[in-house]
C-alpha cells in the first residue's frame, strides 16, 4: 500500500510504500534533503530525524 504525504519542510509530495518501510525506517525528501522517521502507519505519522551534535 502506498500513501503520499507532504515534506513538513519543503511542502513536496513524498510517496512511502508501506509494504516496504514500516515504524522506525527513515525515508528522505528526494526535494531538500530532510530525513523523515515512520512513528506510526495507521494512522501515517512522521517526524522529522533531529541531527546528533
Amino acid at each position: 500500500m502506498k500513501k503520499i504525504i507532504k515534506c513538513p519542510d519543503c511542502h513536496h509530495p513524498i510517496e512511502i510504500d508501506l509494504n516496504t518501510l514500516g515504524v522506525g525506517d527513515i525515508i528522505e525528501c528526494q526535494y531538500c534533503g530532510t530525513e523523515l522517521e515512520i512513528t506510526s502507519v495507521d494512522p501515517l505519522k512522521t517526524k522529522i530525524v533531529e541531527e546528533e551534535k
